[in-house]
């Protein structure tokens, strides 16, 4: 049987008071989203998963439990397994959508990644044999949009314990519980914004603000390296969860997070195989198309000093200020180009640069205009909120 045939039925009549196909209509084509999270408080540390089966705007079945220790990757593809499973027994048949804001399992169950790690491979290989390759697809989204999956798994990590529940629906559209396991977690409720703690905005005050023509710089450090790592290396596992947190950071600002400045839409990158990784990324998730290099923004050469590199990087910023006037620009750049474009925009002696501490998969918010330069945010962690 080819994979067309599996799908090509006619749709069922929907169910009273629901926009999902009634299981009395017989066999069709049935879509399942799986919304999955998994969180880990010390990475490692405690840790746990949270999973539902949504069709349509209804769920069907709520999936939480404790892990006990282990890493936050762990967790996470415990809950894509845990939610698989739901939905396979629900209905092994259907197409299904994963939807997590892990772009490490996303893009490593895409198979665009590759997966190193052997217990990740494990899981992996697990997850793939619940529902058959043709019948699921992944989707990254931002943590934002997957509370119910992170309330979830939260309400597990605080109670130690788990949670198994299955719904059905009657006639009338109401809700009626067909199983209910341990519930040790006792109700979780979606998060609202009362839960969740704002990040302030920039200082609206700020003189920049004033200036239509006034540059936003946008720095993204990569994440982190292999320990081995030797010449030009590629972000770790680790790294690519920073730099991901950091994209859907990015893809925030100027719409809910820090709303007095523009969305971003210049998007620039050192040479470097890890800016680059970063800014592929934030090219994803914040659709700002392919990035461009900009040698301008490499690392220090060896033999190189301070003032040499201060000035290319003052040459780089003054072609943005000639054509990108009122635009936010984001730079993906390692720790001390980061450095020198603080530096640089604050008139700050080279001598004095080794005093901007730049970590890894963090995001740093400048404002130039008209000769002069603002430091908003310098080194805030992109993971917000994360377990």
């Amino acid at each position: 049987m080819n994979q067309a045939s599996l799908f090509d039925t006619e749709p069922a009549a929907a169910a009273p008071g629901t926009d999902r196909p009634s299981k009395r209509a017989g066999r069709s084509t049935r879509v399942l989203v799986v919304e999955a999270d998994g969180g880990s408080r010390g990475n490692p540390g405690p840790a746990g998963y949270g999973a539902l089966v949504r069709e349509g705007d209804t769920v069907l079945a709520e999936r939480a439990e404790f892990l006990g220790v282990c890493s936050n990757n762990v967790a996470e593809y415990s809950g894509l397994i845990a939610g698989l499973r739901a939905a396979a027994a629900i209905d092994p048949t259907a197409r299904v959508e994963v939807r997590m804001d892990s772009k490490l399992v996303v893009e490593q169950m895409s198979g665009n990644w590759k997966i190193k790690h052997a217990d990740m491979r494990r899981l992996a290989l697990e997850a793939r044999e619940i529902v058959p390759a043709g019948q699921v697809t992944y989707t990254w989204i931002p943590r934002a949009l997957n509370g119910a999956a992170d309330a979830l798994a939260n309400a597990v990590m605080d109670s130690g314990g788990q949670i198994v529940n299955d719904y059905d629906y009657d006639d009338d559209g109401a809700q009626v519980p067909t199983s209910s396991g341990s519930r040790d977690a006792g109700p979780v409720a979606d998060e609202s914004d009362d839960d969740v703690v704002p990040i302030p905005d920039v200082d609206t005050n700020a003189p920049s603000l004033a200036d239509p023509d006034a540059i936003t710089l946008v720095l993204v450090s990569p994440g982190v390296a292999p320990r081995d790592r030797d010449g030009d290396p590629e972000l770790s596992e680790q790294g690519i969860e920073l730099a991901g947190a950091a994209a859907a950071l990015v893809d925030m600002i100027g719409d809910g997070l820090w709303p007095h400045l523009a969305r971003p839409s210049v998007l620039l990158a050192s040479p470097l195989v890890r800016a680059l990784q970063t800014a592929e990324l934030i090219s994803e998730v914040a659709d700002l198309g392919v990035p461009t290099v900009d040698d301008d923004f490499a690392p220090a050469q060896p033999g190189e000093s301070r003032a040499e590199m201060a000035a290319r990087v003052e040459r780089a910023l003054e072609r943005l200020d000639d054509g990108s006037a009122g635009c936010t620009v984001v730079i993906a750049a390692h720790a001390d180009v980061i450095a020198a474009i603080v530096g640089t925009v604050v008139a700050a002696p080279t001598d004095s640069w080794e005093v901007f501490r730049i970590a890894p998969g963090t995001v740093s918010v400048m404002r130039r205009w008209s000769g002069r330069g603002e430091v908003h945010v310098i080194g805030a962690p992109a993971a917000v909120g994360e377990d």
